[in-house]
């Protein structure tokens, strides 16, 4: 089984470079290719992830979970029956519609704020409880935690990720564009496979 461990010590054979400081940084390159991964792969089991929480009246911000990578969809329960999906729009948007904060009304839209809030407008007037269905990040890499359905599943893709970034680091081109395409290869052989999957349990 391929491990945290095997891929550290990948890395530092394929780029031939043993540094202690090469090994700290390591951690990084793992941890943007999974990053970049959980954006990338379609279909991945395990990734999407259902939250229920409440929104603070007068409060036209709320934070977003800690492993949160992109929105599928944002719904506010007027009552246990009733659900209203929340429409995405940009902050630019937003900042039209509803240009005075301190203004409250029923929330019908969200932005994208930074990489800790999500904007809400209205500015909710009562605290409501909403549902989010969102694509989360893979459970991170360390010493700690060994594998993961990276790890188990699709290994060439993140050894491959990992080892751009470390191409950036060792600024060397040549390397990074060599890696990026077997990288988009492996990227796709698993899309492939996630697609052949998801149609296979779908006609059961």
């Amino acid at each position: 089984m391929t491990t945290f461990t095997i891929l550290k010590q990948d890395l530092i054979d394929l780029t031939e470079d043993n540094s202690s400081a090469f090994a700290t940084e390591s951690l990084q390159f793992i941890a943007t290719a999974e990053l970049r991964l959980s954006r990338e792969l379609q279909n991945c089991p395990g990734l999407q992830k259902h939250v229920t929480s409440t929104l603070t009246a007068s409060d036209p911000f709320i934070t977003k979970p800690t492993d949160f990578v992109s929105m599928i969809s944002f719904q506010v329960l007027s009552s246990a029956a009733a659900r209203n999906a929340l429409e995405y729009r940009d902050v630019s948007y937003i900042n039209e519609y509803w240009p005075t904060r301190t203004s409250t009304g029923t929330p019908k839209y969200y932005a994208d704020w930074d990489d800790n809030f999500i904007l809400i407008a209205p500015t909710p007037s009562a605290a409501l409880t909403i549902e989010m269905n969102y694509r989360r990040r893979f459970d991170a890499l360390d010493s700690d935690t060994a594998t993961n359905w990276l790890t188990e599943h699709a290994y060439d893709a993140l050894l491959y990720g990992s080892l751009i970034e470390a191409a950036v680091y060792n600024k060397n081109p040549q390397q990074q564009q060599v890696y990026q395409q077997r990288y988009v290869d492996a990227v796709q052989s698993v899309n492939a496979e996630l697609a052949l999957k998801r149609g296979d349990n779908f006609t059961r």
